[in-house]
C-alpha cells in the first residue's frame, strides 16, 4: 500500500443514519472492478441514488455501504491477503465506528468483475463472514471443485449470480459468452447450492451493474433464504 500500512473505503450511511438505534443496521460490502478503485461504485456506479431510492420506496431496508479498495495488496493465492485485511481489518474498523450488526447473517458482500472474482473467493474460502454474496460478470475458473465442507456451508447462505447477456467475459480456457457465470451456476446447482440468476441485456458495463445492484438488493440481500437448508446429519 502507498503509503504504508494504509488504505481507503467509500462509507455510505443511508439519510437519517441513526447511531444510537437499537437495531444495528446491515452491511453491505461493494467491491469494484479492476482498473477501479474504492471510488467506482459512488460515482459511475450511481451507489447513492440507488440505494436511496430504494430505500424511500420501501423496497429495501436502511443499510450501510462499505467500498473498500482491493488494489495494492501482495500477490497471494486466493487473493488471502486481501481477503485477510477485509476481515481481520477493515470489518473490525467498520464496526467500532458505525452503527452496524457484527452478525455475519446481516452482513453482504457483492462486487463488479474484479469484485466479482474477489466475491467467489470469498464465498469458497470464507462462507461463514457473509450471509449473501453477489457475484457481478465475473465466474469460476474451469476446473473449480467444490469439497463437501464448502458445499455444507454454502447450503447456509443466498448466492447471486448476474451478467449481462452480451458481456463476452474472456479468461483462459473459457473462449464463448458466459461461461464463467454459466460455469458457475451448473457447478453450483449440481451441488445442491440454490442459486439466484440475473441476466439482463447490456455488456461488461455499468448500465448492468446498476441494475444486478439493484436486483441483488432487493431479491437476494438480507431476505430469508429462499429454501430451508439441510439438516446437520
Amino acid at each position: 500500500m502507498t503509503p504504508a500500512d494504509e488504505n481507503y473505503a467509500v462509507v455510505y450511511t443511508p439519510a437519517g443514519y441513526d447511531p444510537g438505534r437499537a437495531r444495528p443496521y446491515p452491511t453491505l460490502y461493494l467491491a469494484h472492478g479492476g482498473g477501479e478503485n474504492e471510488l467506482g461504485w459512488s460515482t459511475q456506479g450511481a451507489l447513492a441514488d440507488i440505494v436511496d431510492n430504494l430505500i424511500d420506496e420501501g423496497s429495501i431496508e436502511p443499510l450501510v455501504v462499505v467500498m473498500p479498495n482491493a488494489t495494492g495488496f501482495p500477490d497471494s493465492t486466493a487473493n488471502a491477503a486481501y481477503r485477510a485485511d477485509l476481515i481481520g481489518t477493515l470489518i473490525p474498523w467498520v464496526e467500532a465506528r458505525y452503527n452496524v450488526s457484527p452478525d455475519p447473517a446481516r452482513r453482504a458482500f457483492s462486487g463488479l468483475s474484479m469484485g466479482g472474482m474477489l466475491t467467489n473467493l470469498l464465498m469458497l474460502h470464507d462462507t461463514e463472514e457473509f450471509g449473501y454474496y453477489g457475484m457481478m460478470s465475473a465466474g469460476l475458473p474451469p476446473g473449480t471443485t467444490l469439497s463437501q465442507a464448502q458445499v455444507d456451508a454454502l447450503r447456509k447462505v443466498s448466492v447471486f449470480v448476474g451478467s449481462g447477456w452480451q458481456d463476452v467475459i474472456h479468461h483462459a480456457g473459457y473462449g464463448s459468452v458466459h461461461t464463467g457465470p454459466a460455469r458457475e451456476v451448473d457447478l453450483l446447482t449440481r451441488a445442491g447450492v440454490h442459486v439466484t440468476t440475473d441476466f439482463v441485456n447490456g455488456g461488461h458495463e455499468w448500465f448492468v451493474w446498476r441494475v444486478l445492484l439493484r436486483d441483488f438488493l432487493t431479491r437476494v440481500a438480507f431476505l430469508p433464504l429462499p429454501f430451508a437448508p439441510a439438516e446437520e446429519p
